[in-house]
């Protein structure tokens, strides 16, 4: 029970499929146990977030897949963030995850695959469909698993978002088994309609009395939802970091975009940082600054927040889930954040945080439930008390329900 490093092992009777194989990032990064001894020959990917894609390189030096599965979107976007990760440990010192090296030999295994096209692999058909989570993002079915159906949603999303289509959830069959994220499995979110009005409203407030808003915000996926959001902002928008790359990559694949035009304006209109100088001007003017990293753990976002940590009129809203221990929870919480010189940097500048989340929350998941109607449900991806507050609503509904701790094992079969 946890959020990161995600990574499920299927043991079928004569192989195993790994789902996910990510990291867990904060001040160091930690990584999932894989399997010592039994044969894993393929790996599916739901999404590119480091949680999910981060450990993929090392798992694929360890166990040799035959094929790893995703869309080419998902593989594109992975391939970015995975190099960051080396990046980032080259600059903190500290122990490489794998090698460059090591992601060329995982693009070697890659097989592309659409949405709502099935792969059969030893009897078993596998199908992604759009999870509404970011783009490239996937659900992934598999039927004739041992004679059972299987539904993994990684991470799921299931209304539209400026961005994102919703999860097609009306596409899937009645399942078996269900595996479901749970990081918001204890809360309904805010309307977004409401919530997106509210947010440039209170942006408008700062830039209006002169302030700067950074908006960390991670670089897949709400970097440029909020870059469409605020398109219209009488005052300048600036793109910088990680973001920048993944919305010009964002722009090579339309058809994953829900409204690709309007991104493209955004895109369009949007200031992008080039270098320091470019930093400077952006905060010598009431603007609004776009950077990761979305949980304040490196990236340009602490750089602006350092410089303008004295500045009462200035802000920093944060727009998505922050994990316990990260910088964006204890600026939350506790008003400070640390430094990569593990200096404690004390910020008076206004924060807020509003709830652009790219996970579904608690209705939202039961209802995709009522539609699946899975006999065995294994809620995953969250912390302890989210996934036992999704998991007892469920179990008070008639399901079977496990909330599995890391490297637990559970008997899928129909009889028992």
């Amino acid at each position: 029970m946890e959020v990161g490093r995600s990574c499920i092992e299927l043991n079928l009777k004569d192989y195993s499929i790994l789902l996910d194989c990510g990291v867990k990032v904060n001040r160091t990064v930690e990584v999932p146990n894989l399997p010592e001894q039994r044969e894993v020959k393929y790996l599916f990917l739901s999404h590119a977030h480091l949680d999910h894609s981060g450990f993929v390189p090392r798992a694929n030096e360890k166990l040799g897949f035959e094929s790893i599965y995703a869309t080419e979107l998902t593989f594109e976007t992975s391939h970015i963030l995975q190099k960051d990760l080396i990046k980032v440990a080259e600059k903190r010192n500290t122990p490489l995850p794998y090698t460059y090296d090591s992601i060329d030999q995982s693009v070697g295994k890659e097989v592309f695959l659409e949405y709502n096209k099935s792969v059969e692999i030893e009897g078993c058909v596998a199908t992604l469909f759009d999870a509404g989570h970011i783009p490239g993002s996937s659900m992934i079915l598999f039927e004739n698993l041992d004679d059972l159906s299987l539904m993994y949603t990684g991470d799921i999303k299931l209304i539209e978002t400026q961005l994102q289509r919703p999860a097609a959830i009306n596409k899937l069959p009645k399942i078996d088994v269900l595996i479901t994220e749970s990081t918001y499995g204890d809360r309904t979110h805010p309307n977004r309609k409401t919530l997106e009005q509210e947010f440039i409203d209170k942006v408008i407030t700062i830039l209006d009395k002169g302030g700067n808003v950074i908006v960390p915000a991670f670089a897949v996926g709400r970097a440029q939802e909020m870059m469409i959001l605020l398109r219209d902002v009488p005052y300048p928008v600036y793109l910088d970091g990680m973001a920048r790359d993944i919305t010009r990559l964002y722009l090579q694949y339309p058809s994953y975009i829900k409204d690709y035009n309007l991104l493209k304006k955004a895109a369009s209109a949007a200031n992008w940082i080039r270098d320091e100088r470019d930093r400077k001007k952006a905060i010598r003017e009431a603007s609004v600054i776009i950077t990761p990293a979305g949980m304040l753990n490196g990236g340009p976002a602490l750089s602006y927040i350092k410089k303008l940590r004295n500045d009462k009129k200035s802000a920093v809203f944060l727009t998505g889930y922050q994990v316990e221990h990260t910088n964006g929870r204890l600026l939350l919480e506790e008003g400070y954040v640390i430094d990569e010189k593990n200096s404690k940097i004390n910020v008076k500048m206004q924060v807020g945080f509003f709830d652009f989340s790219a996970h579904a929350g608690k209705n939202s998941l039961k209802r995709m439930v009522q539609k699946l109607k899975p006999e065995k449900i294994i809620v995953v991806h969250g912390e302890e008390e989210k996934s036992m507050s999704l998991a007892n609503d469920l179990i008070d509904s008639g399901y079977k329900v496990y909330v599995p701790k890391v490297g637990d094992s559970i008997n899928l079969s129909k009889n028992d």
